[in-house]
């Protein structure tokens, strides 16, 4: 079989100052399949970003570039120098308005008043590059990977039809279809701007590949249940995440635990935190995780919790109780832009680790902290049961007194010295995915995918 290049895009990724389950996808796939390309004497991986109408291949100058974007978006707040902050600052003051100071004080992983100069930035360094050489030529020896957040870049999709109308085949990973089946949690525009996105998944993918069985079911019911079904992709398969997070060494990234992170989370404290890593989001039910912690520090004040994500668009009233909570850094914790070092470090020392979702499309923190042989409490979902099996210990949605109870038996557990904070030991507990092998499924399914297209070339959709 002819050895096609592999091609992923990042767009979205590279240059974000974002930390979700997405972006680590996006950012771990990237790692390894040049280890597994390699190994299998397949062309060097090209790592892709879109823009204005083509692929641009992102070499160590870009990265670079977009690694600055990155630490900008990260934190506004502490990027943008003091002086330059003030007279934005004293407006929101001044005003009164929340809306105005969410727009003048961006939150960490908000770009706010200075994303004009943020994109202006960005523009810059693509444009140089478009100059310099580095677009991608649509070929029929490609298989194009496109694994990020696209609803949000929705000018992508007529360069996917020219690479694909040139022979390049095309996969896309889906993550899931939660802003349709669950549209109570992103409202009527989301919900809508989503159908845009997945009804050009379906019509430009020649293979779609779902990051959990139960999505690629999803997706194929969806296929399934439209009137004209021609020209839409038939393709639908499923890979698994891998669990490890990609640390890079701090010397070469400038990375570093900060030390409110490193004295929060310390292996000698004898109550570290338990830990919910999950973007600020009705569906996330971060309010199930606080009532019951509200419930334990009745009888157990020296409990902690800590949340980590990024806030989102329809948090507002829970972001306020947690404001006025008497117990915020006291005992409740949020950090809102953990880099990737931070992480491993928070997942290495907790107490365990909450899921309380109501709707995933896999539950990365599941494999995460499994991976970190933390504890592991996940609400009793059909996905959260697919992911966790039997490692996970799983509670009641909408019941903060069940939760509570079942952290409290565990900490009784590591009182009596039964446990040392970890399930490694545990009959049931089998090591997860590593995101070698998840990159590697990825692969197999696309090389299948590129070998059947080639076997039956007129099964391809024009």
């Amino acid at each position: 079989m002819i050895r096609p290049t592999i091609t992923i895009d990042a767009s979205h990724t590279f240059g974000s100052g974002k930390n979700t389950g997405i972006e680590r996808v996006v950012r771990n796939l990237c790692r390894e399949l040049p280890g597994v390309l390699e190994n299998r004497g397949y062309p060097q991986l090209q790592i892709a970003t879109h823009f204005q109408g083509r692929f641009l291949q992102i070499d160590p100058g870009l990265e670079k570039s977009l690694q600055f974007l990155a630490r900008w978006e990260r934190n506004a707040g502490e990027f943008v120098p003091g002086w330059v902050q003030a007279f934005p600052k004293w407006i929101a003051g001044a005003s009164g308005s929340a809306k105005l100071r969410k727009w003048m004080e961006p939150r960490p992983s908000h770009l706010g008043i200075y994303k004009l100069p943020h994109h202006m930035a960005r523009w810059s360094s693509l444009t140089r590059k478009v100059f310099e050489g580095n677009s991608l030529e649509s070929t029929a020896d490609r298989v194009l990977i496109l694994p990020d957040a696209y609803w949000t870049r929705r000018d992508i999709w007529k360069t996917v039809q020219a690479h694909r109308k040139a022979g390049t085949l095309i996969a896309t990973v889906v993550y899931d279809l939660i802003p349709l089946t669950h549209p109570e949690y992103v409202g009527k525009k989301r919900s809508e701007k989503f159908q845009g996105y997945l009804d050009e998944v379906v019509r430009n993918s020649d293979t779609i590949i779902a990051i959990s069985k139960t999505v690629r079911d999803d997706v194929q019911r969806y296929i399934d249940a439209q009137a004209n079904r021609t020209g839409l992709c038939q393709d639908v398969r499923a890979f698994v995440l891998g669990a490890e997070l990609g640390v890079p060494a701090s010397d070469t990234t400038g990375q570093s635990i900060r030390s409110v992170v490193k004295t929060l989370f310390n292996a000698s404290s004898a109550n570290p935190p338990y830990l919910m890593v999950a973007s600020f989001d009705p569906r996330k039910n971060h309010a199930q995780a606080l009532d019951a912690f509200d419930l334990l520090w009745k009888s157990h004040p020296e409990l902690q919790i800590c949340f980590v994500g990024r806030s989102g668009s329809s948090c507002d009233g829970f972001m306020r109780r947690i404001e006025q909570h008497p117990k915020l850094n006291r005992g409740l914790w949020v950090f809102h832009d953990l880099t990737d070092l931070e992480l491993h470090h928070v997942y290495e020392h907790c107490s365990g680790v909450l899921l309380p979702s109501i709707v995933e499309g896999f539950g990365l923190p599941i494999v995460e902290s499994l991976w970190h042989g933390r504890k592991t409490f996940a609400s009793d979902t059909p996905i959260h049961r697919e992911v966790g099996g039997r490692s996970c210990e799983y509670f009641p949605l909408h019941d903060p007194l069940g939760l509570s109870k079942q952290i409290e038996a565990w900490e009784l557990l590591r009182a009596a010295g039964s446990t040392q904070g970890c399930i490694k030991g545990s009959v049931d507990w089998s090591k997860p995915t590593t995101w070698r092998q998840s990159a590697t499924q990825l692969l197999d399914a696309v090389l299948d995918a590129y070998a059947q297209r080639l076997s039956v070339p007129q099964k391809r959709a024009a």
